[in-house]
């Protein structure tokens, strides 16, 4: 095939294009160019309250060396550095827990009077907010029905 014609079917933009990758494959150095392509982070494990104590412990009784506790562990340098700094500027252990989320409520007869009005109020408002939302969509529904309806004496059959 004529460069021209390998150049089209293969939907090579430029001819010099494909002469790097002829004098690259020659070499034998046609490999995917360094940086080719999206670089995907890889996502952290999770890592549990009482396996970060364990984690900052080792890292402290190894004369704080972040690089082997990371590599023991299967954590990043990063997050050892931070947990062990958080814990040495404060001495305290709770300074390693995840505060984010939602706070479990507590249920039953360990609510306050305060509390069970709270929890009332919340569910009335989630269920008069439910009742509004049936209401404005069996309103669009009677719309869409009746669309079709030319005779406005006949309407009364759709509605509630």
């Amino acid at each position: 095939m004529s460069r021209q014609e390998v150049l089209h079917k293969y939907n090579i933009r430029s001819n010099s294009q494909l002469t790097n990758w002829v004098i690259r494959y020659n070499s034998g150095k046609l490999l995917a160019p360094k940086g080719a392509g999206k670089r995907v982070r890889k996502m952290g494990r999770k890592v549990s309250y009482d396996e970060k104590i364990k984690i900052v412990q080792w890292a402290l009784d190894h004369g704080s060396n972040y690089k082997a506790t990371a590599k023991e562990f299967g954590v990043s340098y990063n997050r050892v550095y931070d947990w062990v700094r958080k814990y040495q500027a404060t001495g305290d252990w709770e300074i390693l827990k995840d505060h984010r989320g939602k706070k479990p409520r507590p249920k039953g007869d360990n609510l306050t009077r305060e509390e069970q009005l709270e929890e009332e109020n919340r569910q009335l408002k989630a269920k008069i907010r439910r009742l509004e939302v049936e209401q404005v969509f069996a309103k669009k529904l009677r719309e869409i029905r009746n669309r079709g309806v030319d005779d406005s004496q006949n309407t009364k059959r759709f509605r509630r």
